[in-house]
C-alpha cells in the first residue's frame, strides 16, 4: 500500500462577498446625479434634459427623461 498524502482542501468560492456592479457589462446606467431643488425645479430641470436629449436625436434618452419629470410632477402634486 502506497503511502497517504495529505488531503489539500478544495477551495471554494465565496458568495458572501459583495459585487460590486459598475453596469458595464450589462448596460444598466448610472443613477443621475443628485439634483438640489424642489420637485418643480427637479421636474423643469429633467424637461430642460428631454429637450436637449431630443436635440442631439437620442429619443430613448429623451423619454427616460420625460418620465423622470413625470416622477416630479407628481410628486409635485403629491400623487407620488
Amino acid at each position: 500500500m502506497p503511502p497517504s498524502r495529505p488531503r489539500v482542501p478544495v477551495p471554494r468560492p465565496n458568495f458572501s462577498k459583495s459585487r460590486s456592479n459598475t453596469g458595464a457589462s450589462t448596460g444598466v446606467r448610472p443613477a443621475p446625479a443628485r439634483v438640489n431643488g424642489s420637485a418643480l425645479q427637479k421636474q423643469t430641470q429633467w424637461l430642460a434634459r428631454a429637450t436637449d436629449a431630443e436635440r442631439t436625436g437620442d429619443s430613448v434618452e429623451a423619454e427616460l427623461c420625460r418620465q423622470y419629470a413625470e416622477h416630479w410632477f407628481r410628486v409635485s402634486r403629491g400623487q407620488d
